[in-house]
């Protein structure tokens, strides 16, 4: 059976790298979402392919503020997905706009909350299930959602008020599905990527971060990891 991976918010850095290192460990398909199809299709998608000579690699244009268009992309990936076991969903949608804290419109806020919020909550009501279901049938997998977030829930910084805000709430609202479905076979759990990423930086680096998240991934507990230069 087909092992699949779906990415939400892949780009160069986190999200092209962590799919290249699934690729590296048995997963077989991997589809990789984001607004730019052009970037997806001659950065991302080759680069993913690199992690294995035998992965099928896909891209889908998706825009996650867009919440109307999410259903019907959904649909899309169900087909491309038929007969296969779609393992790990990994949400990587975020946006980083530095401003002054009174200087945001409310329009980019609430953009933000439908990108990395709203967005998930509706991948989530129609993934949990899918990988509940998936957990019961196949005790050799390792059905998972896992969502990239950092450390400005409890360490907001002013210049990145959005992106803290959002962050906050997307940590609760992946602790509380993690708290409901403990025990149902899906590994839920959050990636704190605690400060700028950068290929130079010794551990937020795109390589070092991939790593520790499919260990986290492999681990199968846990509700969160956090990833910080030492």
């Amino acid at each position: 059976m087909t092992r699949t991976l779906i990415v939400f918010g892949s780009g160069p850095g986190i999200g092209n790298h962590t799919a290249a290192k699934f690729a590296s460990k048995g997963i077989d398909h991997i589809i990789l979402l984001s607004r730019n199809t052009q970037r997806l299709q001659n950065e991302d998608a080759p680069f993913v392919a690199q992690g294995s000579s035998s992965v099928k690699v896909d891209t889908l244009r998706i825009d996650l503020s867009d919440l109307d268009s999410i259903p019907g992309i959904l649909k899309e990936l169900d087909g491309r997905t038929q007969g296969e076991d779609v393992e790990v969903v990994f949400f990587n949608a975020a946006r980083i706009k530095p401003s002054e804290p009174l200087g945001v419109d409310v329009k980019e806020i609430e953009e933000d909350f439908k990108t990395t919020n709203l967005a998930l909550y509706i991948v989530a009501q129609h993934y949990i299930p899918k990988l509940q279901t998936l957990a019961k049938s196949n005790k050799s997998l390792k059905p998972a959602l896992l969502v990239t977030n950092s450390h400005l829930p409890w360490d907001p910084v002013p210049q990145l008020l959005s992106l803290s805000l959002v962050k906050a709430s997307q940590r609760n609202m992946v602790l509380s599905f993690s708290r409901a479905f403990t025990g149902s076979g899906v590994h839920i759990g959050l990636i704190h990527v605690e400060g700028v990423v950068a290929p130079e930086n010794k551990v937020l680096n795109p390589k070092t971060i991939a790593e520790r998240t499919v260990a986290f991934w492999e681990g199968g507990n846990g509700v969160d990891v956090n990833i910080k230069e030492e």
